[in-house]
């Protein structure tokens, strides 16, 4: 059931008795520019913390702690060339307590995006300069995850020089130093006064209650429109080639492929099969040949982000097998374009997409994400399972022969 709270400030409700908790989830999205990713991250980070009803991050815990153990945090995200702003809330149903938690939570919500910390035209120094150096420390240590450094650096070989594709969704802890007190006040302006915004209510609620609850946050009218989120780019004449040496103890391998397949157009289904050949399932070729039979990467699979136009293919290795490795992941791709690949195989990929799919459907979150990328682009609800089981041999060689390598990344120890 969807409501319009204001001119682009959608409710929508989704009642269920399937989970024990009720999820809020309020999506700000925008498109992502070269200098707003840091500055909304960093403006997540604030909200979360502190309001002026509750000025420090222990105060706000102590709240959610009389609302039986609320639980509420802000994040940041991105769906192909959009940047998302999210609060999700989890509480516990009313019928389990003897009070409208449901309103109460509601409150701390509006408490939350509609008041936070500022005073004369700027967040609170102290707390402003805490959450910036977390937020540098959060940064610096996702990169020093290897695989996560590897996967960065592989996009930064694969999109433009010039493509904000390149900058995280997280930011980039360059740019903090530019952001001030001051200037992160525009930034909360600017996404709550013009962000889209949709609101999902997923659990045993009553709609119309969920609606007032909802109608008493402050949003203003705002331009409901929002751009294409898919990002294309033209293919490269030559791939892109990169090696870097840092002390590894497993060599990280990455490539990158175009592949101009895009959420929910005509080869969208076919897409997500042919992924699940390749490498994104445990019956994939890259699973199979690569990593099993090959013995040849510690792991091996593949990803496909269907607003990127992009498949990803991630293995372990020992470096002195890169060479043989590429040239192995390289035949598994001409083997699905030749159609060397049997029905039965064919059928147990199918049916392990849909049993994630399915699985999936027991977590608040994935059916959360679904709906809110289903609201955001306006796509028709079609039966996924029907969907997967109709892509055929044909369908999927299609696709494989639309593949095109792109970009080569090698983070490896040995020089």
């Amino acid at each position: 059931m969807d409501f319009n709270l204001a001119r682009g400030v959608d409710l929508h409700i989704i009642p269920t008795k399937q989970f024990k908790m009720n999820h809020v989830l309020i999506d700000f999205a925008t498109p992502q520019t070269p200098t707003n990713a840091t500055a909304r991250n960093l403006l997540a980070n604030l909200l979360e913390t502190s309001t002026h009803r509750y000025p420090t991050q222990t105060a706000l815990a102590r709240q959610l702690a009389t609302l039986y153990g609320a639980y509420v945090n802000l994040f940041v995200n991105r769906l192909g060339t959009l940047h998302t702003v999210r609060l999700h809330a989890s509480f516990v149903n009313n019928n389990f307590v003897h009070e409208d938690l449901f309103a109460q939570v509601g409150e701390l919500i509006n408490e939350i995006l509609f008041h936070p910390l500022v005073d004369d035209g700027e967040f609170d120094g102290p707390t402003f300069r805490l959450q910036a150096n977390n937020l540098k420390s959060a940064i610096k240590s996702l990169y020093d995850e290897k695989q996560f450094l590897a996967n960065q650096r592989l996009m930064d070989l694969y999109y433009q020089q010039d493509s904000v594709m390149r900058i995280p969704s997280f930011g980039r802890i360059n740019d903090l130093a530019d952001l001030t007190a001051s200037s992160l006040v525009e930034t909360y302006r600017s996404m709550i006064d013009r962000d889209k915004v949709d609101i999902f209510v997923l659990g045993d609620v009553d709609p119309q209650a969920a609606q007032q609850v909802f109608a008493r946050l402050p949003f203003a009218d705002r331009d409901a429109a929002l751009p294409a989120p898919f990002y294309q780019q033209p293919a490269y004449e030559l791939v892109q080639h990169r090696t870097d040496y840092q002390q590894v103890s497993q060599a990280k391998f990455n490539l990158a492929y175009r592949l101009p397949v895009y959420y929910h157009d005509a080869n969208y289904y076919a897409g997500l099969v042919f992924n699940g050949l390749f490498g994104g399932t445990p019956y994939s070729k890259l699973f199979t040949n690569v990593r099993e039979k090959a013995s040849l990467a510690y792991y091996a699979s593949s990803r496909f982000l269907p607003f990127n136009g992009l498949v990803s293919v991630q293995t372990g290795i020992k470096a002195s097998d890169r060479d043989q490795v590429r040239d192995l992941v390289q035949a598994q791709l001409a083997a699905i374009q030749a159609g060397d690949f049997s029905t039965a195989t064919l059928q147990e990929v199918q049916d392990s997409l849909i049993n994630q799919y399915r699985a999936g459907h027991d977590i608040a979150g994935n059916v959360l994400e679904q709906q809110l990328v289903t609201s955001l682009f306006g796509q028709a609800n079609q039966d996924f399972v029907t969907q997967i089981k109709a892509v055929t041999k044909d369908d999927i060689i299609r696709v494989a022969k639309m593949t095109k390598l792109q970009a080569v990344y090698l983070l490896s120890g040995e020089k």
